[in-house]
């Protein structure tokens, strides 16, 4: 005897059909087109993702489909950065000046430290003026120890 089709497809093979017409849908619109086409139970989430995933169709999908701008508004395509929230502010100081409040006297005294750094290496260029390097590198630390408090 030959078999007649009137049985119902399997949720997977149905799943596969809709995700190729529709790639951005989810568990809800899959589900809604299963009950749309009169079969009985749902699909699950697990089995959407999976076939997603078998598909290479893996992304976000919290929110409802939306139908791409790219095309009709002569937008770029994606340049393939990361994408996350831009900064506001550098990283780093960009002025030479250290981020966050200081006051007048600690940013002079930081300032002379840098000035005591230039002068060590000045004269370690110059050579045989170990006495002056070890007195200048004794009155950097006293200056940090001014500046930080320690």
């Amino acid at each position: 005897m030959a078999k007649t089709d009137t049985a119902t497809p399997g949720k997977t093979s149905f799943l596969k059909e809709f995700l190729h017409d529709n790639p951005q849908g989810n568990t809800k619109a899959v589900n809604e087109a299963w009950q749309a086409a009169g079969f009985d139970g749902t699909i699950s989430t697990a089995l959407v993702y999976k076939t997603r995933a078998s598909l290479g169709l893996t992304g976000n999908l919290r929110g409802k489909t939306k139908k791409p701008k790219t095309a009709a508004k002569g937008k770029a395509t994606s340049t393939g950065k990361k994408l996350g929230r831009p900064r506001k502010e550098p990283t780093s100081a960009v002025n030479g000046q250290p981020r966050g409040r200081k006051s007048a006297r600690t940013l002079a005294l930081t300032e002379l430290e840098a000035d005591i750094d230039r002068l060590i290496f000045k004269v370690m260029g110059v050579g045989d003026l170990t006495e002056i390097e070890d007195s200048l590198r004794q009155a950097r630390r006293l200056l940090y120890i001014t500046a930080n408090g320690r």
